[in-house]
């Protein structure tokens, strides 16, 4: 449900998503969007109020996202030469002019990306992260086409998503969700991920008996967890 406020002379559109919760939560998305998270009981007025009481605090969260996207691009600059990691690989990114955007493989570990001519940057990475996407698909159901077998459960569904503050997600009706972005981590990493979810599948929640399971199947797998918490902000294009 899109809302829209006055504030201080100044509009501010919001989308409320009320659910089964206790609190309110306040979420910062691209774009300078925002979504609100509330009770389903809550009456509308009173998300009102407390979005007007809490505007402060969402602008700093919006600070936040642009200067996590800024830090990004910088780690992450869509030059001539730079490098992209994939699958564990490192490949060299080449531009070249077409009418239609696309990236392919060429020899000697280049991506060669097209792009029309005059393209600004923002168009670039917008075709890498497709390719990107296509390209984690692939890798990700074969992992879990691997692991599922010996974890003696399959997902009913998945979907391959850029999730914002997890790596990947398992719902009690069998959906796994993961992140794309893992396709630019170590294969351990994105291996440990898969295996997370597929537990998920036998054990719902992260008692000592689900992280048994994680444990049979990767016995390391303390450290790609603590891999992830410590360097997953550098992971993407």
């Amino acid at each position: 449900m899109k809302r829209t406020l006055c504030i201080q002379g100044k509009p501010m559109e919001y989308t409320l998503v009320q659910q089964n919760r206790c609190s309110v939560r306040f979420s910062a998305l691209p774009g300078g969007r925002t979504r609100v998270y509330a009770p389903r009981d809550m009456r509308l007025k009173d998300v009102d109020a407390l979005v007007r009481a809490r505007a402060e605090d969402i602008g700093r969260l919006h600070a936040a996202l642009g200067e996590a996207e800024r830090a990004r691009r910088e780690a992450h600059p869509m030059a001539e030469g730079s490098v992209v990691r994939l699958g564990g690989q490192a490949y060299t990114l080449r531009f070249e002019e077409g009418a239609r955007g696309g990236v392919r493989e060429a020899e000697d570990g280049v991506l060669l990306l097209t792009a029309p001519s005059g393209a600004e940057e923002e168009a670039r990475r917008d075709i890498l992260r497709a390719y990107c996407i296509e390209r984690a698909r692939a890798q990700m159901l074969r992992r879990l086409e691997a692991f599922a077998p010996r974890i003696g459960r399959s997902p009913q569904r998945v979907s391959i998503r850029e999730q914002k503050t997890r790596w990947g997600s398992c719902t009690g009706g069998g959906h796994i969700s993961l992140n794309w972005k893992l396709i630019t981590a170590p294969p351990e990493a994105l291996d440990y991920v898969v295996i997370h979810e597929l537990c998920h599948l036998l054990v719902l929640n992260h008692s000592p008996r689900f992280w048994q399971l994680v444990e049979a199947q990767m016995p390391e797998y303390t450290y790609w967890r603590t891999w992830l918490r410590r360097y997953g902000d550098t992971l993407g294009v």
